[in-house]
């Protein structure tokens, strides 16, 4: 248990987007909204910074904020998405990052006691596939302003692949080493809503939750997020191409059988993808 405890720590932390706003929000002739199948293409950064607690084993907490030199980290990952129908989408996202400091105190890890400046390192590679389904979608709208809503709930399944490794000295001075890896599916629910504000901006919003209670251990996490979307080329017939931005916030709280876990990530998304 935990292993598992320690993954959903770190997989939890993953940017996950709905792909509802990659439908065609451009009316028809009557006004009425034109919801065309598409697929879309995006390379994303998440340029987040870390906090929290961990403790694991009954050992010392570790402040990944103020006891971790990790600092800010860059991430890229992938996005694909398809559209269904007016009613639904799916879409595919990868994304790997690394986190390596040093802990500026003595720590407690998995029973094993380290001297301050142990090195500390964070692995996830996460795969997520998500289907939206549209709840409420705004009947007609302007043609000139070409103004639109949409509310969507969002079923997924995330796989991650996550490794914590600590490296460093006993109180002789010894080498110690404490390795940790782990493989798994898991679910989430949440909702997504947007609209298109204008012919070539659009706004996105959305949020996850899961809670658990099993084995012994009490969790909950949900993660935000806000995004808007500006055309590049509007004036192509073709494929189109966008500049994506927002702001993204995650939080995971976990207690039980002698661990414990707080983590928030929080910090601006840059992305750029075409659709087609």
């Amino acid at each position: 248990m935990r292993k598992l405890v320690l993954a959903l720590i770190t997989a939890l932390l993953l940017p996950a987007g709905a792909s509802a706003w990659d439908r065609s929000y451009h009316p028809g002739a009557d006004g009425r909204l034109s919801f065309n199948k598409v697929t879309s293409i995006e390379l994303f950064g998440w340029k987040s910074d870390l906090d929290g607690t961990v403790n694991v084993e009954n050992g010392t907490d570790i402040d990944l904020d103020s006891d971790v030199a990790f600092g800010t980290e860059n991430r890229l990952g992938l996005r694909l998405s398809h559209v269904l129908s007016e009613k639904s989408a799916i879409e595919l996202s990868y994304l790997k990052h690394d986190h390596t400091g040093s802990i500026n105190k003595a720590v407690k890890f998995d029973n094993k006691n380290y001297q301050a400046n142990a090195s500390m390192r964070l692995q996830n590679s996460w795969l997520d596939l998500a289907w939206s389904y549209n709840l409420i979608t705004s009947k007609y709208i302007d043609v000139d302003a070409h103004e639109a809503f949409y509310l969507d709930g969002v079923f997924g399944i995330k796989f991650s692949n996550s490794e914590i490794n600590l490296t460093g000295a006993d109180a002789l001075g010894g080498r110690i080493e404490e390795s940790w890896s782990e493989s798994f599916p898991l679910p989430y629910i949440g909702l997504a809503a947007g609209g298109q504000i204008s012919d070539n901006v659009w706004l996105r919003g959305n949020f996850k939750v899961i809670k658990v209670n099993a084995g012994g251990y009490d969790a909950l996490h949900n993660d935000y997020s806000i995004n808007a979307a500006l055309r590049l080329n509007p004036k192509s017939t073709e494929t189109e191409w966008f500049a994506d931005v927002g702001y993204r916030g995650v939080k995971y709280d976990l207690e039980g059988e002698g661990d414990k876990a707080e983590i928030k990530y929080t910090g601006p998304t840059l992305g750029v993808f075409a659709r087609f």
